[in-house]
């Protein structure tokens, strides 16, 4: 039996979906296209009706389901269960890859950095479908830690690659703690291993979805929560970096404030 030394390592794009036929047929046809081989497709479809059920019959992904879950982060611990790759990466509904080759590039980075299964990395991601932001690129690197957990350099969770053991070590999605439970997620797994980064753009982000226009003031009460959830503080010392999370609160508020965004 090949060990994973000798085969080319797994890769399982899960992707969850509700009432998005269009955008979840983009992402079926990007995930197609993909030129590594190694790789199966999860769809978790919440139960978004005959013309998904028909769509994911038409296209026929290593698997699917369409029925009614616990909500988007259900649905995702739910798609990584039935993953069965090395490596696990969570391609939502109106997400793409940015070409043919962005899966093939990510998972060799990712291998360069140790036995793939233990890794995490995360590369760049270009905006689209806001016409404000069509086209904007951003995915921090080098990795900070601190500025990571302040909420100041943020993750593009749509271009994360996890490891299936660490993914093991992390446990699941967060349920109950709301939008934010993502980067809850990649704070817990900062804690155990600093991510690769990856130096391209690996996916095309719909801009428009719920996480991408919360108001400042959300972002930065659920980067403070996340902090007790995975007991990290930035600098270690939990006043310290309260009041400093809350003058860069201020901050990015008031230069929303001047562009005339919501803060």
């Amino acid at each position: 039996m090949p060990t994973e030394s000798s085969r080319p390592p797994t890769l399982s794009v899960v992707t969850i979906s509700f009432r998005d036929v269009e955008g979840l047929e983009r992402t079926i046809r990007s995930v197609a296209e993909q030129s590594y081989e190694q790789i199966e497709h999860v769809v978790i479809d919440g139960g978004s009706g005959e013309h998904v059920e028909e769509l994911l019959r038409r296209a026929r992904p290593s698997y699917w389901q369409s029925r009614a879950d616990g909500g988007r982060y259900d649905a995702m611990n739910q798609g990584i269960d039935r993953a069965h790759g090395d490596v696990v990466w969570l391609l939502h509904s109106g997400d793409c890859f940015a070409d043919a080759d962005s899966a093939a590039s990510g998972m060799s980075v990712l291998a360069t950095a140790g036995p793939i299964r233990q890794q995490w990395g995360y590369g760049r991601v270009r905006l689209t479908g806001d016409r404000a932001r069509e086209g904007v690129v951003w995915g921090y690197s080098p990795f900070e830690m601190n500025k990571f957990a302040l909420g100041i350099r943020p993750i593009p969770h749509q271009a994360a690659l996890f490891g299936r053991d660490l993914i093991d070590r992390i446990g699941p999605y967060d349920r109950n703690f709301g939008l934010a439970a993502d980067h809850l997620y990649m704070l817990r797994a900062a804690q155990l291993r600093s991510p690769v980064t990856i130096e391209r753009v690996l996916c095309l982000f719909d801009a428009v979805g719920a996480g991408s226009v919360r108001p400042q003031r959300e972002h930065f009460i659920d980067v403070r929560r996340a902090w007790d959830e995975a007991d990290f503080y930035p600098f270690d010392h939990r006043r310290v970096a309260s009041a400093y999370s809350r003058v860069v609160e201020w901050t990015a508020r008031a230069k929303q404030a001047l562009r005339g965004a919501r803060p």
